[in-house]
């Protein structure tokens, strides 16, 4: 076995064991003088230690389902997954490749080159410009490399306004060439450090390659008041210089009485810009905020724990608030066998946050027990009874903690999961609404009232997205809205078919080309023309059908076809992609698989507006409060358009569906009838 190519690291306390990606497992557990370690430690993790990755970055998965990295020299890509590949493949492209330097040859310092990275640092890191004038950070720069020639901070941020310029002209003409419709999604949020006001729009479509794609067009300085009229005045401005107007298929936003009436204002507005451009007249371009309306109805039913909460919010601000007082927390946890003592204090305007607080202090129930013996100040430890309550209402939380999860998804479609999960909801509420226990029940029973205020009605257009899905279709809502109301589950489903259908004729009928102008000859046309002109022979048949009229047409439509065929199997198929699906049969489909696509980008939550909210709490801070509006717009947009709605190295890294989401889907099909 050569040694050159192994490197084993262990860690004091013998916890993992890592080795180069060169050698196989199976090698590395021959070794007699590793094997014994190898069978008691777990490996965690594999770090890349091989030479090669000096030369490649990774891509990360791709359309194809495969792994892949690239070369940083002329950025061809290779497979590059550790358990079915070596590195073999890329060590022989690096002898070949025309573009890596050789060894030897002198890196040429390219000043254009060190701006241009300059900036892309800035962007991605959400670093001042001033960054580029740091003394430490120039001696280092001409320590790598004596010709660099420092620029300052006001070239700096021309240079991050020019990369902006560039990358929204790239947008610009993605957008332009998208043949589809847009949704978008729209949120306000004040900067506390300067008390400014700022408006996000935010674009989702599924591009020609069926992918799901969201990009912040803005994230601009709004002037108060925030009245409905200034904020459709900032939306239609923002939509006509991205010149996307004419593409709007719905808009996401949240409960906020001045989304209401920006949306009535909107509404006029389209029609008057696209002449009628907007589907079915506008009926399904305002969608509620899922996440929004979840929060207002698990909010009501807290209030009956209001108490239990009161008290163990007062014991974790108090354990945090002293060195002392962790220390002394950290000892009991450790009685209880805990080596972490992670506690968390919930957030007002979020339910979810108030669930995981209330958790994870059921987790450290004996720990807060003995504090209170040892620590004769701490006055707010939970009865016995409030303890057990809170137990109770943790499993009673899980199920609306995981559909919160599923439904604030960005990197996957959530329109088609709507239903399945509302429907859940109202299933569990009438569930503990009948339960034996009286204080529960109460509590589903506040939380009913809240769902039949905004989810009595299911929304008709995000219904439409469980219908494109081939493994429910209409007979499964139909089941679903049995389960919950027989009585009006045929009206409700006639109501939803009846819908789709509209929009789906509205599709065909723009998709027709416009009928052919006559025009009268003049006579001396009339007099040259030949009596059997070419035209006369382009003669269709299926004109015939045209003539009578949709109404008496005894031929089957794309819809008819798709809804008539079997469904897909549910227990074979249980995380099947859906967005695969239609992408497949896109030709066979026609105009339902357009509009398969759009009504799939529809985001169902307005969490992609209020992720640029997080990251421009770090770009604004009270020592950095002074940046122009347009300077933010270009750092928060362009750092979006380059790495997405990653918040941190860590969120990009780790850009998968949520587990729990994943898992509160899958549990959420498996419970369909």
């Amino acid at each position: 076995m050569n040694d050159e190519n192994v490197h084993f690291e262990v860690n004091e306390g013998a916890e993992y064991v890592e080795f180069d990606e060169e050698v196989s497992e199976t090698e590395a557990t021959e070794d007699p003088e590793h094997s014994a370690t190898q069978a008691t430690q777990a490996v965690r993790k594999r770090r890349k230690t091989s030479r090669v990755w000096k030369d490649f970055e990774p891509v990360g998965i791709e359309s194809d389902g495969k792994e892949r990295s690239k070369c940083i020299h002329c950025e061809a890509k290779f497979v590059t997954n550790s358990r079915t590949h070596g590195t073999h493949h890329l060590l022989r492209h690096l002898e070949k490749c025309p573009k890596k330097p050789k060894e030897g040859d002198r890196h040429v310092y390219d000043h254009q080159v060190d701006r241009e990275m300059m900036s892309e640092i800035i962007i991605y890191h959400d670093l001042p410009f001033r960054y580029v004038e740091y003394e430490k950070v120039r001696a280092r720069d001409k320590y790598l490399n004596l010709d660099c020639q420092p620029i300052c901070r006001l070239t700096a941020t021309a240079d991050v306004f020019k990369r902006y310029e560039i990358e929204k002209d790239k947008l610009r003409e993605v957008l332009a060439k998208h043949d589809g419709r847009v949704c978008f999604t729209s949120d306000l949020w004040k900067d506390t450090c300067t008390n400014t006001g700022y408006i996000c729009l935010t674009a989702h479509f599924i591009d020609s390659s069926w992918r799901l794609s969201s990009k912040i067009l803005n994230f601009c300085y709004l002037k108060a008041p925030h009245t409905g009229e200034e904020m459709a005045n900032k939306v239609m401005e923002c939509m006509k210089n991205w010149g996307v107007e004419k593409k709007v298929f719905s808009i996401t936003l949240d409960n906020a009485g001045n989304n209401n009436s920006m949306v009535r204002l909107l509404q006029g507005r389209f029609e008057l810009v696209n002449g009628g451009g907007l589907l079915c007249d506008g009926k399904f371009v305002h969608v509620r905020c899922c996440a929004h309306i979840l929060n207002l109805i698990v909010k009501e039913g807290l209030e009956l724990a209001k108490d239990l909460l009161e008290n163990i919010k007062e014991s974790v601000t108090y354990v945090k608030s002293s060195q002392g007082r962790k220390e002394a927390f950290h000892a009991c946890a450790l009685r209880e066998g805990f080596k972490k003592s992670g506690l968390s204090l919930d957030v007002a305007t979020r339910w979810n946050s108030t669930y995981e607080m209330l958790v994870r202090a059921l987790k450290f129930r004996k720990a807060f027990e003995y504090l209170s013996v040892y620590d004769l100040n701490y006055k707010s430890l939970p009865s016995e009874e409030e303890w057990n309550r809170g137990e109770k209402l943790c499993e009673f939380l899980k199920p609306f903690y995981v559909i919160t999860n599923l439904f604030s998804g960005s990197k996957y479609p959530t329109s088609n999961v709507y239903f399945t999960q509302v429907w859940r909801i109202q299933l569990l509420l009438m569930k503990f609404s009948s339960c034996d226990d009286a204080a529960l029940a109460d509590t589903a029973e506040r939380m009913q009232v809240k769902f039949d205020k905004y989810w009595e009605d299911y929304s008709l257009v995000l219904a439409m997205g469980a219908v494109l899905d081939p493994r429910m279709k209409l007979y499964l809502l139909e089941k679903a809205y049995e389960a919950v109301d027989p009585l009006t589950a045929k009206v409700k489903v006639k109501e939803l078919k009846d819908n789709l259908i509209l929009l789906y004729n509205d599709y065909v009928a723009r998709a027709r080309p416009s009928s052919r102008v006559t025009t009268i000859p003049t006579p001396q046309e009339l007099i040259t023309e030949s009596p059997l002109e070419d035209d006369d022979f382009d003669i269709d048949i299926f004109d015939l059908e045209r003539s009578i009229g949709t109404g008496v047409s005894n031929t089957k439509t794309h819809l008819d076809i798709y809804l008539e065929e079997p469904r897909l199997d549910r227990a074979s198929f249980p995380s099947y992609d859906v967005l695969g699906y239609w992408k497949d049969n896109q030709h066979r489909f026609g105009e339902l698989a357009k509009m398969a696509r759009d009504l799939l980008s529809i985001p169902i939550t307005t969490v992609a507006s209020e992720s640029a909210f997080s990251i421009g709490s770090r770009v604004l801070t009270p020592y950095r409060n002074r940046l122009l509006p347009d300077n933010v717009q270009a750092l928060l947009c362009t750092r979006n358009w380059l790495r997405g709605f990653a918040e941190s190295e860590e969120d990009e890294n780790n850009n998968q569906p949520n587990e729990n989401a994943i898992s509160g889907l899958r549990a959420g099909e498996s419970s369909m009838p």
